[in-house]
């Protein structure tokens, strides 16, 4: 009689040799030196496509070399860039794929719509894959904003320019002062001294 095997004995740890021997043919595409996890990366990253039944061989070919060609052209450094690129592939994979189904004809409008929907969604995560590798490729810059319009209302003021906190008083222009407004008590015949009466023409 084999003797059951008891549930509480301890799990065997599971031993995963980092320091192997390995090669990286497959650097280009999945972007780690360890080509045992570029394999991995690119299999899972193909399990995402749907593979109809009954396709030819031919079909599967070229459908492959797409998926893997695809996710060379994000030519990961790493194995971060690597993964963003296994899941933008995915989300592409999705998004064709729904847009396949939402086009399938005699199937209910809500069933067509929902796919749709669903196609648009995995559009937008690809799109956001490729501002997460941009961003991590330093390559996101600076937010730009254009002003098209400034309106001034009567009273208002307007300031162009980088304006810090603790600026404002110091960047608000100071109206200038008319000259029936000046609080100094020198005049404008005290400036340019007074002036004769103008003389007019006889029978003017």
């Amino acid at each position: 009689m084999v003797k059951p095997p008891d549930s509480k004995a301890a799990p065997k740890p599971i031993q995963i040799a980092m320091d192997g021997p390995d090669t990286s043919d497959l650097r280009v595409i999945g972007g780690s030196r360890s080509d045992r996890f570029n394999s991995a990366l690119i299999n899972s990253m193909i399990n995402t496509g749907w593979f109809f039944p009954k396709q030819s061989a031919e079909d599967r070919t070229r459908q492959l070399f797409v998926a893997v060609k695809g996710m060379q052209a994000f030519a990961p450094a790493d194995e971060i860039e690597g993964m963003i690129a296994a899941q933008a592939m995915a989300a592409h994979h999705a998004s064709m794929e729904c847009s396949r189904r939402a086009m399938v004809p005699d199937q209910p409008f809500e069933a067509a719509q929902g796919f749709r929907k669903a196609a648009a969604n995995a559009s937008r995560t690809f799109v956001e894959l490729l501002s997460a590798l941009d961003r991590k490729r330093g390559k996101g810059g600076q937010q730009v904003v254009r002003v098209e319009h400034v309106h001034v209302h009567p009273g208002g003021q307007a300031l162009v320019g980088n304006v810090q906190a603790g600026d404002a008083a110091a960047a608000t222009p100071t109206a200038p002062k008319a000259i029936g407004h000046d609080t100094s008590g020198i005049t404008l015949d005290d400036l340019i001294g007074e002036q004769p009466a103008p003389v007019g023409r006889e029978g003017v």
